[in-house]
């Protein structure tokens, strides 16, 4: 059986009684917090609360960090440092981190690997993003480029909504298309319900779209992590 992780924000401090109850129900095992930036000093406190275990998302472009972006190098790195500090503070399992946009992934290693530890995970993309960018670190070939130039342990986390989106793009077979993902030997999924055909990340909530979930559940290994990133989660339909 997997172990199920639910994705909430670092601004997202109204939820105590709810993140309490479903943890002791076992509806979740651990927490993945994506960490806006800007929030550690005022939030740090409230997660410390927990004895639950974390994982750690690091702001991705769509919030602020473009790790393709080389004119972006000074202010990414506060970004990073705040998301290491995260981890630190609640002994993180991992930090996820995705490669940004419009970008090579070699400046992806550049920024990273002077940061970088074995709690480091790259996240696969789509290929088209939903602003019209193009998203870095979608194929097999870029992502094992990326972890292993950054080195120091850095491993994957296997998002199976973007590689169905970014197989659509490539016009392969979606599970095919997972399956040389897998080969990343990932540590942790990510998985949302969306349109089966389409290009486009859409992170539907679970039997709203096309994906075929039994399938893409059965790849995840025994005790494997699976968080949960649909866009309404169970403490929003509680």
């Amino acid at each position: 059986m997997f172990k199920l992780g639910l994705k909430i924000g670092s601004k997202d401090t109204q939820y105590t009684d709810e993140i309490l109850q479903y943890y002791e129900q076992g509806v979740f095992q651990y927490i993945e917090l994506f960490t806006l930036t800007g929030t550690f000093d005022d939030t740090i406190s409230y997660w410390k609360q927990f004895n639950i275990p974390f994982g750690i998302h690091a702001p991705h472009s769509a919030a602020g960090l473009n790790l393709a972006n080389v004119s972006a190098r000074t202010q990414n790195k506060e970004k990073i440092a705040e998301s290491v500090r995260f981890a630190d503070e609640l002994k993180a399992q991992y930090i996820i981190f995705h490669s940004g946009t419009n970008g090579m992934p070699n400046e992806v290693v550049q920024q990273l690997r002077p940061y970088a530890d074995e709690r480091f995970l790259i996240e696969n993309k789509p290929i088209r993003g939903l602003d019209g960018s193009t998203c870095v670190g979608s194929i097999y070939s870029d992502l094992k480029l990326i972890i292993d130039g950054i080195g120091k342990g850095t491993g994957s986390c296997l998002d199976f909504g973007h590689a169905i989106c970014a197989a659509r793009t490539l016009k392969k077979e979606p599970i095919d298309f997972i399956n040389e993902l897998k080969k990343l030997s990932p540590r942790v999924y990510h998985l949302t319900d969306g349109d089966y055909n389409s290009e486009l990340d859409s992170h539907l909530h679970y039997g709203t779209g096309s994906f075929p979930l039994k399938n893409l559940l059965s790849i995840v290994p025994e005790n494997g992590m699976v968080t949960n990133e649909a866009k309404r989660n169970f403490i929003e339909n509680s």
